[in-house]
Parts: C-alpha cells; sequence; structure tokens
C-alpha cells in the first residue's frame, strides 16, 4: 500500500520537478530539451504553428490519455536568450481558447554548453500555411506552359488525323484503266460508253489546245493524232464487238495518259 502511494506520488511530482529545473537553470539556444509525461488539465492541446515572432521552436512528439486531462512528450528549442512560458505557445485542438492559468517557464541563454560546438540541426517539418507571390507566378507560369504543350500536341495529333483523310487524286489513266477494261469485257453500258468517250475527248482537247474548235474538227484532229488514234479505235471496236479475252496491252494504250503534256 504504502510503496503504490509513493509510486503515484512520484508520478505525479516528476513533471513539476523538471517544470521547476527549467526555471532555474538556463538552457543554451539551439539545444533541443526534452519533456517526458507530462500532464496539462483539461482538453487536449497542440503546439500553435511557427511564425516569424516565434522565440521557441515547440513540437508535441506524442499524446496519452491520462483520466480527464492528457499526457504530453515534447520537444523544445530557444531562438531567442530571455525567459519565456510554454503555454503561450499551446492552443486547444478543438480552437477554443484556454481557460486554465497553464505555466511553464523556461529561460535561455546565448551561450552553447561547453561540450557542444554548433546547435540542433532543425527537425524536418511542415511547410508553412502561407506561400509567397513568387512562388504563386512560378506555378502560375507551370500550369501555363503545360497548357500550351497540351494544346501544341492536341494540334497535331488532329493534324495527324486530317491528312489520311484527304483523298489521293488520281491520274488520268487511273481514272481510264476501270472504264477501258469494262468496254474491251463488254460490260459497259451506254451511259458508261458516253462517259468514257466524253472523258477521252475532253482530256485531249486541253492537251492539244482544241477548246475553241467545234467539236467535229476536235475530234477528227484528235482521231488522227498517233498517241490518242490507238485507243480510240480500240475502244470503238470493243463498243460493236466485245472480246475479253483478245490480248490488249492496257499499260501501253494507256501510257499517253500518264505522260506529260502532248505536243
Amino acid at each position: 500500500m504504502k510503496r503504490s502511494l509513493f509510486i503515484g506520488i512520484l508520478s505525479s511530482t516528476l513533471p513539476c520537478l523538471i517544470a521547476n529545473e527549467l526555471k532555474q537553470e538556463a538552457a543554451p539556444l539551439g539545444i533541443k530539451i526534452q519533456i517526458r509525461d507530462h500532464v496539462i488539465p483539461g482538453p487536449e492541446v497542440e503546439a500553435k504553428p511557427l511564425s516569424k515572432e516565434s522565440a521557441i521552436v515547440l513540437r508535441i512528439t506524442s499524446v496519452y490519455p491520462h483520466g480527464n486531462s492528457f499526457r504530453y512528450d515534447f520537444e523544445y528549442y530557444g531562438l531567442e536568450a530571455g525567459s519565456f512560458d510554454l503555454a503561450d505557445y499551446l492552443q486547444r485542438k478543438d480552437n477554443k481558447p484556454m481557460t486554465d492559468q497553464l505555466k511553464l517557464l523556461v529561460t535561455f541563454k546565448s551561450s552553447l554548453a561547453a561540450e557542444r560546438i554548433r546547435p540542433n540541426p532543425p527537425d524536418d517539418g511542415k511547410l508553412p500555411r502561407f506561400i509567397k507571390y513568387k512562388h504563386l507566378l512560378i506555378l502560375g507560369a507551370a500550369f501555363w506552359l503545360i497548357g500550351l504543350l497540351l494544346l501544341i500536341l492536341g494540334a497535331r495529333k488532329k493534324l495527324k488525323l486530317i491528312e489520311p483523310s484527304i483523298p489521293k487524286l488520281l491520274s488520268p489513266a487511273e481514272s481510264l484503266r476501270p472504264l477501258v477494261e469494262a468496254a474491251r469485257k463488254g460490260k459497259l453500258g451506254k451511259s458508261g460508253q458516253a462517259k468514257l468517250e466524253r472523258t477521252l475527248i475532253i482530256f485531249w482537247s486541253q492537251r492539244m489546245n482544241l477548246t475553241n474548235e467545234s467539236p467535229g474538227t476536235a475530234l477528227s484532229k484528235i482521231k488522227a493524232h498517233p498517241e490518242a488514234a490507238p485507243l480510240f479505235e480500240k475502244i470503238e471496236s470493243w463498243f460493236h464487238c466485245p472480246n475479253p479475252e483478245e490480248p490488249s496491252d492496257l499499260d501501253a494504250l494507256l501510257k499517253p495518259y500518264s505522260e506529260p503534256k502532248i505536243d
């Protein structure tokens, strides 16, 4: 019974002993100090965010329930010499004002301990809640460049999709070949025959500059031309007497229609 009572008294008075020791002994600037199992009455608290005016860096490392209160492990170090109250760097987690008159005074001096040659390096912490104007400009420029690149890539993809859809222009020989082949086999009807003759007359009239001639004169000159006559003679023969088995060199007959302008 006496032993349990002694442990209870010791656990409740130990944080106060630590706090009292900190009041009396000034700590060097930049030296990290840890306090463990410190009970703070009331709702849970947290460290306030750092600001430009902060003289102390305070972080709560662990929180444990302790009856109607909470028990904390925290660490801190000073940035300025002087006496300060750690309670000024705490706030309730529910954002309500602090009601208990908590006092946890600490003092810092502007000299390192004899065995230390430099302060503790700052731990990794959260980024500040504010963003500077230059950061906004950098982010805006980055988003603008990304948008521009997306527009350029989208336009290039559209061009690639459009290019294959443009039909390839056929040469006169390629346009005439199916008609001539159908005439040789006797599968070209009256309308097809008229289309084939009309196409040949227009082609040679333009090539021979006969557009100002009368139709009869132009047709006579076309049929007398050594390059045009062979195909005209063949189709007239096929119109009246188709012969699918006749060995005809269509490539030779259509050659003039694949070559440059005929004189």
